[in-house]
């Protein structure tokens, strides 16, 4: 393992024109990097990469870079959802490069520029196993603006992309990982497959890198795959927010059935001082 900052936050951010919101979006980011700043331990980098940087002054801290990039943004002819994961693992790539070249970190974890982490993860990070990977499965989803309850879930790496922790060996380790959340082309049959079976491995995906996927659903099959276990991070290390300029948001707006809205009662949990704190919610 080498001596560079124990990990690097790589946080993609959309083009301006590609929000509903951009002001707000920008105070969103502007959190989300509160929650970075707030860690108890130091020993981490951030990279934020997009075509045009935020519109409040950024850290002047050694240890932060913004990329801007002048890419051409994908098409939305097939769907903004799917133009906004192919700009995002642009960006992604972009950042990671810096962040190799720049700091040579230990571990690296994408994370969404609306999405919070706890102060205690680094603490945490720096004294684990060392392990190829660590899945956040125990997190929080706060509805943005909801200054009284949020609510709890085991299930955070299947409703946020803001779950997993990559160690820098294996960041480029490449296999059939490149299905079409990314843009990949499958076949019919793949096509069934991935439809119903969204945690293993897709027949006829195509080759990307452990990176740049955002099937984070997939994510304990790709590092199988690869020959490593994935870990988990044992306990509530992340705030998955929801709001109306992000995609999908990270909850269902279909039917909710009476099961699901018993178990959302369930998973209610008041926003305490100490939550406050530890991610850095307002």
């Amino acid at each position: 393992m080498n001596q560079g900052p124990t990990i690097a936050f790589l946080i993609p951010i959309a083009s301006p024109g590609r929000v509903k919101d951009w002001h707000l979006a920008c105070a969103y980011l502007r959190q989300t990097l509160s929650s970075i700043l707030n860690s108890t331990n130091g020993s981490y980098c951030v990279v934020v990469a997009g075509h045009e940087p935020p519109d409040f002054p950024l850290p002047q801290d050694p240890r932060f870079a913004f990329l801007s990039l002048d890419h051409p943004l994908p098409s939305q002819e097939n769907g903004y959802y799917l133009a906004a994961v192919q700009d995002k693992l642009i960006n992604l790539g972009a950042a990671w490069s810096y962040a190799k070249s720049t700091w040579s970190p230990q571990y690296v974890m994408k994370l969404d520029w609306d999405d919070l982490i706890s102060s205690q993860l680094l603490e945490w990070l720096g004294n684990a196993g060392g392990d190829a990977g660590y899945l956040i499965r125990h997190g929080w989803v706060w509805r943005s603006g909801s200054r009284y309850v949020i609510q709890c879930t085991e299930y955070f790496d299947r409703v946020c992309g803001s779950c997993l922790i990559i160690r820098s060996d294996v960041v480029d380790r490449t296999g059939p990982f490149l299905t079409e959340i990314e843009g990949g082309v499958l076949n019919e049959a793949g096509r069934r497959f991935a439809a119903n079976d969204q945690y293993s491995l897709v027949p006829g995906s195509g080759t990307s890198t452990l990176l740049l996927s955002d099937s984070h659903q997939r994510y304990a099959a790709q590092f199988a795959y690869l020959g490593h276990r994935l870990a988990t991070v044992p306990f509530n290390a992340a705030v998955c927010r929801i709001h109306e300029n992000n995609a999908g948001g990270g909850e269902s707006h279909g039917t909710q059935t009476l099961r699901m809205f018993f178990g959302r009662i369930r998973r209610t949990r008041l926003v305490t001082p100490g939550l406050k704190k530890e991610f850095m919610l307002g």
